[in-house]
């Protein structure tokens, strides 16, 4: 949600000049955290519901539909509240639950969620209130509310710009990253203040993402002319996002409805080409089959997914067609969208001068909606585009186009109940899958473990990408309590070598009474 000072923001945005924007300043979040080193891929549901429906109900039922419909598995991860009334300031000025509306507490919803293989992601504001006003804000209560949220089990929370009348942006957001690492937990900052302040300047050092326009829609409305709008304002900014800090033209209007199946495509190509963060907004409930393929197109999430993390860009605008391009892939192949903005059909050439290779080059092409691969061929590729519509194409001087891992797990949180006052070996796993061409290595977790806790990861099978994380608790010795660890795992994308985003999951212990020694 916004304040109306934002649509100032988006209409000197939308006169700035086109050259890329400088580089991100300072040392990257992303570096210590390993955090969405790809573009985080989740829901929230400002986009369809608004504030007032949110409920525990609705998100778990979202959640679940998420789970049901593929998306999880396609890398759809971090699920919550937006602005949803879900907390309140006690008469300690520490943050509660607001029990009516999530009876299991914030901490019982992030369980639910990371039970079934999701993130949390949570919502809050750098001023006094909240957008609406209808929660507290984190000003003056940085350090207690990110203890909160971490004792929530929160891994994304998406940090608002209302009621900050006087604040200074950047010491502001800053506050808010410094108190985070005291709670901590490791949480993706996606910093929303809708380009006020030009974040992509020198948010990088203290977040993940920001958002770079206004609002999208108003909730239950989707808004075409919004959406590319935002488009054009954002992709002029790509030279400031790439792994771990990304540009944010807003959640994603997939599915509302409105929306014909072919702007579903286009905007779900864009998105994907500017390596934009996949917030789906829709209901996923009650999705189309079509809604349900675009959202979960492998070979389009493969885009955004990348692991060089390259916002394509408009190369070429001519008689109403704009060419998206300068998005090389991991395995040397690049990314195009061209889309027919007019209302009547368009011929277009994609030239090899659009992709900055010589006219010579003999190139396959695969069309990632139809997928199918036609070539090879030298010098343009005709096209022949229906009114409104667009193509996104994949193109390489080899007839392969492999996928990039996308990562998903069974479960984020493992629980283990002792018994008796006898030391116990206690034993549960989890499976962490991954959509990709390539089998990875095995991952590799950190050694800082706590001492009644070791992890032993091996794979399902000699040649099989299922990877399992056997978990192996000791109790000899420990006190009667509650024991949590959070466990980090680490991996590199076997092409490129480049760090992938790391892996974290919850494990609780609880032990009735103390134990005796070995």
């Amino acid at each position: 949600m916004q304040r109306t000072l934002a649509i100032l923001v988006v209409g000197l945005l939308a006169v700035m000049i086109r050259a890329p924007a400088p580089a991100a300043a300072g040392p990257e979040h992303s570096i210590a955290d390993g955090l969405v080193l790809t573009p985080p891929m989740g829901w929230y549901p400002w986009n369809q519901f608004g504030q007032d429906p949110q409920n525990e109900k609705l998100i778990k039922e979202i959640a679940d539909a998420v789970v049901r419909s593929g998306m999880r598995d396609a890398g759809y991860q971090f699920v919550g509240p937006d602005e949803g009334i879900c907390f309140e300031r006690d008469t300690n000025g520490l943050l509660t639950t607001v029990l009516s509306r999530y009876p299991s507490g914030l901490r019982g919803l992030g369980d639910y969620l990371h039970r079934q293989g999701l993130k949390y992601a949570l919502y809050t504001d750098a001023g006094t209130r909240t957008c609406s006003k209808a929660m507290p804000g984190t000003k003056d209560h940085e350090y207690e509310d990110m203890r909160a949220f971490a004792n929530w089990r929160a891994d994304y929370i998406k940090i608002d710009w209302c009621n900050t009348k006087g604040m200074d942006i950047v010491k502001a957001y800053t506050l808010l990253h410094e108190a985070q690492l005291a709670a901590g937990r490791p949480i993706v900052h996606s910093l929303c203040s809708w380009g006020d302040g030009e974040p992509w300047k020198w948010a990088a050092s203290i977040g993940h993402l920001w958002r770079t326009t206004s609002d999208i829609c108003e909730p239950g409305h989707a808004n075409w002319g919004y959406a590319t709008k935002y488009a054009w304002q954002n992709e002029k900014l790509y030279a400031s996002a790439g792994p771990g800090h990304w540009n944010d033209p807003d959640m994603m209007i997939v599915g509302m409805a409105g929306l014909s199946d072919a702007r579903n495509r286009t905007f779900f190509s864009l998105w994907c080409h500017m390596a934009a963060p996949l917030m789906a907004g829709n209901d996923v409930r009650s999705m189309t089959p079509a809604t349900v393929a675009v959202l979960t197109n492998l070979e389009a999430i493969a885009v955004n997914q990348d692991p060089l993390g390259i916002q394509g860009h408009i190369v070429r605008e001519t008689n109403g067609v704009s060419f998206w391009a300068g998005k090389r892939l991991y395995d040397g192949s690049q990314a195009v969208v061209v889309y027919n903005r007019n209302q009547t059909p368009a011929p277009a050439r994609l030239t090899w001068a659009d992709l900055g290779v010589p006219d010579a080059t003999a190139l396959y092409v695969r069309n990632l909606w139809t997928h199918q691969t036609t070539g090879p061929i030298t010098k343009e590729l005709p096209l022949e585009l229906a009114a409104d519509e667009s193509v996104m194409l994949r193109l390489s001087k080899k007839n392969k186009f492999p996928l990039p891992p996308i990562v998903s797990a069974d479960t984020y949180l493992l629980t283990f109940k002792a018994g008796g006052r006898q030391p116990q070996i206690l034993k549960d796993g989890l499976t962490v899958k991954t959509v990709g061409t390539d089998e990875l290595n095995l991952w590799h977790v950190r050694a800082d473990l706590p001492a009644w806790l070791s992890v032993k990861v091996s794979k399902q099978t000699k040649t099989g990408k299922p990877q399992t994380f056997l978990n192996t608790i000791n109790t000899a010795g420990l006190k009667k309590g509650s024991y949590h660890a959070q466990v980090r795992a680490d991996n590199r994308e076997p092409v490129t070598g480049r760090p992938m985003s790391a892996l974290y999951y919850d494990v609780d212990l609880e032990l009735p009474a103390d134990v005796a020694g070995r």
